[in-house]
């Protein structure tokens, strides 16, 4: 993608018997399994891991920066030593990108909440949206229940209803505390849990919107969890299930179970999670996301309308569309040529100059040897904002003199704003409803493609359609979330603060319906 749309993060899980020399090496797993899950989340990493054998049973440990950064991989000793002291025999592991909250380490996670009793003292990572955020953060804030909120972000929210389920002098069956939480939040919310007692919950929402997958090792004295397949793959563990949404995996007294803790009322998972979001490796819900983009190259190779000669030649956007652009190309019987490089190393940066034109420049290098004179296809996973896509066009016609440049997008226009762990939560923000100013479903319009066209300066665009992003993920429509290209929110938070981002675009308030009263 060549703009920066990200969701908001990774979780991970591991538990290893209290045997052999592997005992006390959560961590070291837990590290891989997050560097595997780096693409979900660059802004901050971190762990919460327990050992029996220290007097702080629970211990969390977390930063800004990437996983390596977190980590200190660069310098040996002080690596050695985190690894040190955070050694035990599970945890758990959160990446994160920030759709709501501020950016510091406070608000990183694993959250940890300490308590004398150790089945109150617990930590947890989280990965989505609270859709409904604003009337639990009410009900909080209330009289009644006197709260006080700190961060101002859902991950808070979580922790003070978690709370809530240990208050009192009984002790709790975790299955019934989800399955209390469950009937409470309304959005996408897979949430790994550990204990002062040892017990770990890995729970997926009871609508699926976002994977989370878990496998044993070959001798099965090691347990892992992770928000995608290839985590778990590179961690040596073959055999990789999806967990069902509204189930959890309990660990409690070296016993592994999965349980149903919620009623699926609709699943949903997020089709932007093959387009975009998961790493190309990865297979969600039994669907190959590699699979899946060639397929959606496939579908829109078929609505090709240039006439083409040995002029064109097809550019993928790196990374995410190299598989999506071969195919497209292959179909078409065109060139697929690497005419744009993407910086790997420049990372995380202030230092990136103030203009979109400086930063397409600073994340890709177009090559104008490859594009000069070529009339080219650039194909791209999704257009959602469209400004950095407006710089890129000019680049590529301006400084490499590509002759033609034809936008092709395998994902279908988003129209509406994402509720659900995705950082477009305002109309006013997205690109296609500038033009039809009005919530619309369906396939775009060729009159819209060219008005849109012409002014990003591109010489033509075309959309993937919304049957063909239904065939090329293989699943049926009514088990996948297409709210921000449909408009057709699978729960009634979304479909209500979806009213109210329309309603803000058209009085021209830009604040984020995530954080609007209802």
């Amino acid at each position: 993608m060549i703009e920066d749309v990200h969701e908001e993060c990774g979780v991970c899980a591991v538990y290893i018997k209290e045997n052999g020399d592997t005992a006390n090496k959560a961590l070291f797993y837990l590290y891989k399994l997050m560097l595997n899950l780096q693409n979900r989340g660059q802004l901050s990493a971190g762990i919460t891991t327990f050992n029996l054998n220290r007097s702080q049973l629970l211990d969390t440990y977390k930063d800004l920066g990437h996983v390596n950064e977190v980590f200190k991989t660069s310098n040996k000793v002080k690596s050695f030593n985190i690894f040190k002291r955070y050694a035990g025999n599970k945890g758990i592991g959160h990446v994160r990108y920030a759709t709501s909250g501020s950016e510091n380490r406070s608000v990183a996670q694993p959250f940890e909440r300490h308590h004398g009793r150790k089945w109150k003292w617990f930590a947890f990572g989280f990965n989505g949206t609270l859709a409904n955020f604003t009337e639990l953060k009410h009900e909080l804030l209330s009289k009644k229940e006197d709260y006080h909120m700190i961060y101002n972000n859902d991950t808070e929210i979580i922790m003070h209803y978690l709370s809530r389920q240990f208050q009192g002098d009984e002790r709790p069956d975790l299955v019934e505390v989800f399955s209390n939480l469950s009937k409470k939040f309304d959005g996408c919310y897979n949430i790994t849990f550990i204990n002062a007692e040892g017990e770990i919950v890995v729970s997926r929402d009871p609508y699926g919107f976002r994977p989370l997958v878990y496998g044993f090792s070959k001798d099965k004295k090691i347990f892992m969890a992770a928000s995608e397949s290839v985590a778990l793959i590179n961690c040596g563990i073959k055999d990789v299930k999806p967990l069902q949404p509204g189930h959890m995996i309990h660990i409690i007294d070296d016993k592994i179970e999965i349980k149903k803790y919620a009623d699926t009322k609709k699943i949903s998972h997020c089709m932007f999670e093959w387009v975009y979001f998961s790493n190309v490796g990865s297979v969600l819900d039994h669907k190959s996301v590699y699979v899946t983009r060639t397929n959606l190259g496939k579908e829109l190779a078929k609505l090709e309308t240039e006439k083409i000669n040995k002029d064109y030649i097809v550019v993928p956007v790196p990374d995410t569309a190299k598989a999506a652009g071969d195919s497209f190309a292959y179909e078409l019987g065109v060139p697929s040529k690497e005419g744009i490089i993407r910086n790997r190393y420049v990372g995380r940066t202030f230092i990136e100059g103030g203009s979109r034109h400086d930063k397409v420049q600073n994340k890709y290098t177009a090559l104008r040897n490859v594009l000069e004179g070529k009339k080219v296809l650039i194909v791209d996973d999704s257009i959602v904002r469209g400004n950095t896509t407006k710089q890129l066009v000019r680049y590529l016609k301006e400084e490499c003199h590509a002759k033609e440049v034809h936008l092709r997008i395998t994902c279908p226009p988003i129209r509406g704003p994402c509720f659900y762990g995705i950082d477009m939560s305002t109309v006013f923000e997205l690109l296609v409803p500038r033009y039809e100013n009005k919530p619309v479903s369906g396939n775009i319009s060729k009159e819209t493609c060219q008005k849109i066209a012409k002014d990003v300066g591109a010489d033509s665009l075309i959309y993937q359609t919304v049957a063909g992003l239904i065939k090329s993920i293989g699943l049926p429509k009514n088990s996948l979330c297409t709210a921000c290209i449909t408009g057709e929110y699978p729960t009634p938070w979304g479909e209500k603060l979806f009213k109210k981002a329309w309603k803000n675009h058209r009085k021209d308030v830009k604040e984020r319906t995530y954080a609007a009263k209802c």
